[in-house]
């Protein structure tokens, strides 16, 4: 039975570690896909999160899957469990957040956030789980 447990424990962690070696790819990947594209729609990190917790269902019909230019307020920097850069805009209350994740090559500018700035962030709108997803992202100055 211990052995049995072990083998689980072993096969359990190199699915989590292959997911973390997708996700970090994922982020670069997806930003080349999406850095010149024109943003399908422009919107406010408020409204983009507004939308989804009014109909999740018609905000995916609106946003998901498109290049998105969301404007707000830095609410957080930080770094998933899996080491992905974010960046969270404000979106409504203290739970509603857009998170905007970005590849490793936007440490430098990352670091340069503070919250309460205000910024626009190009990305690819990935549906809502707990917070909106934006996924490949990049800062527009």
């Amino acid at each position: 039975m211990r052995t049995l447990l072990n083998v689980l424990s072993v096969v359990i962690l190199a699915a989590f570690a292959m997911m973390a070696a997708g996700s970090l790819e994922s982020e670069e990947s997806t930003e080349r896909q999406v850095a010149n594209q024109t943003p399908d729609l422009t919107v406010s990190a408020v409204r983009l999160y507004a939308d989804y917790d009014s109909n999740e269902v018609a905000a995916d019909q609106k946003y998901k899957g498109k290049t998105l230019l969301v404007s707000g307020t830095v609410n957080d920097i930080g770094k998933d469990i899996m080491g992905t850069m974010y960046v969270t805009l404000v979106g409504h209350g203290v739970i509603g957040q857009v998170q905007c994740f970005f590849a490793k090559s936007h440490a430098g500018e990352l670091a340069g956030l503070s919250k309460g700035m205000s910024v626009s962030v190009k990305g690819r709108c990935d549906g809502k789980m707990m917070n909106v997803m934006m996924k490949g992202c990049t800062l527009q100055r």
